[in-house]
């Protein structure tokens, strides 16, 4: 494999207590930085090792599938909280809150690898240094960038004379292994902050629109030739209203995610709230006959979903995961592969006034402002959780609605007794 300048001079520079590698996505900071951390197993300081990541998953699928590919063999299973490589013991930790301090107080490490650093918790990053207490140990961290007032670039990047640091920034032209047509398929997947923070590796602030890609060829009026199957996402609100998107899915057609029709009930407008048995009669109304594979509904919504439940709908938790769920829909809507019928008056409205809360980014946080902004977090729920990377493939494209049922129900067989598939057609 062909190395690139920047990933020759970051694996010989990377001596200093605190290295991390900046950048865009696929960028071949990760491959650079993995190639310094299989010098450290080898000729590194003797102690353990920690491997640290969101959670579990994403140490497997960003660090130690290639990590393992480099060495020549199968890497461990996701279940392997630790291991052994080169005599040393390897730890591997998740790090998605606070809570995670707890599972390394107490160690003592001569190096560590932390992937996605940006997603870590401050004062998780704080204790890790703590615990890289033998002579000669390193700090090796990845990450893309996010705003100009993120902790770790405020607080570490930019004091990097004082700290022992050296960070270096890639951009989507530093990976010489890259397709010229794949490079510019993916520069066509964003645009504005997320261009700058994924394609061109720099801190962005957020600021403004938040889907500032959409424009009339997100908006369609002459129907499409029926769709595979829909999926719904659902916003629950008491005081605040309650919305719902119809999402038609066409994996092989083009755009994929055809937003055919919404549901909106606001409370404080018409005056009046309504139960959740109610909205949950609404919201079968709504989907009247179509071929439903999921209905995402917002994961705090524990009446609601029962009331749908009741009603054979098959309801599973969305991902409320904010910024990744922008970002998935943010991603579908620059392709032009998410699409809204001009019918749906209030999407349509709320999504083109979307915007970044500038008081956030000045703390160095990425969060919307939240006005009028259920039907988008339906949109969101939907979008996100059906696709979780972005990518068009769905795992239960070719399961029958009998089988999905099963699968949302965990094979409770009495919640549908005496139902069939037919409800659903």
């Amino acid at each position: 494999m062909t190395l690139s300048q920047k990933q020759i001079q970051s694996f010989q520079e990377a001596n200093k207590r605190f290295n991390i590698w900046v950048g865009a996505v696929r960028s071949g900071k990760t491959f650079a930085s993995i190639l310094k951390l299989v010098d450290l197993l080898k000729n590194g300081p003797a102690g353990a090792v920690m491997i640290i990541g969101v959670n579990r998953d994403t140490i497997q699928r960003n660090v130690l599938l290639e990590l393992y590919k480099f060495l020549g063999f199968s890497p461990p299973s996701t279940k392997t909280t630790e291991t052994k490589l080169y005599g040393r013991n390897i730890y591997f930790v998740g790090a998605h809150d606070e809570g995670a301090v707890r599972r390394i107080q107490g160690s003592t490490l001569a190096f560590a690898y932390v992937d996605e650093a940006t997603c870590i918790p401050a004062p998780f990053w704080r204790m890790l240094i703590s615990r890289l207490s033998i002579k000669g140990s390193q700090l090796l961290a990845t990450c893309n960038p996010e705003g100009p007032w993120h902790w770790l670039k405020k607080d570490f990047i930019d004091r990097a004379s004082e700290l022992d640091l050296i960070s270096w920034s890639f951009n989507l032209d530093d990976n010489p292994s890259l397709d010229e047509k794949y490079k510019a398929n993916l520069k066509a997947e964003y645009s504005g902050m997320w261009y700058k923070r994924y394609i061109l590796g720099e801190w962005a602030v957020s600021h403004g629109l938040i889907f500032d890609a959409w424009d009339q060829d997100n908006i369609y009026e002459q129907p499409f030739e029926s769709a595979n199957y829909y999926i719904v996402g659902v916003d629950y609100g008491t005081s605040n209203a309650t919305a719902a998107v119809l999402c038609a899915i066409s994996p092989r057609k083009w755009p994929q995610i055809r937003i055919e029709a919404e549901y909106y009930w606001d409370s404080a407008k018409k005056g009046r709230s309504k139960t959740d048995s109610e909205l949950a009669d609404d919201i079968k109304e709504f989907i009247a006959y179509r071929n439903i594979s999921a209905i995402y509904v917002d994961p705090s919504a524990a009446s609601l979903k029962l009331e749908l439940r009741s009603r054979n709908l098959p309801v599973l938790d969305a991902n409320n995961d904010v910024l990744e769920g922008i970002k998935v829909t943010s991603k579908f809507i620059s392709q032009k592969n998410l699409v809204v019928h001009k019918s749906c008056k209030t999407l349509l409205e709320c999504i083109q006034s979307y915007s970044w809360d500038p008081k956030a980014a000045e703390r160095g946080e990425d969060k919307p402002l939240k006005v009028r902004e259920h039907i988008i977090d339906a949109t969101r729920y939907a979008c996100f959780t059906a696709f979780p990377r972005g990518e068009f493939s769905h795992p239960d494209e070719h399961l029958t609605i009998e089988q999905l049922r099963r699968k949302v129900y965990g094979g409770n067989e009495s919640i549908f007794l005496g139902n069939t598939s037919s409800d659903y057609m």
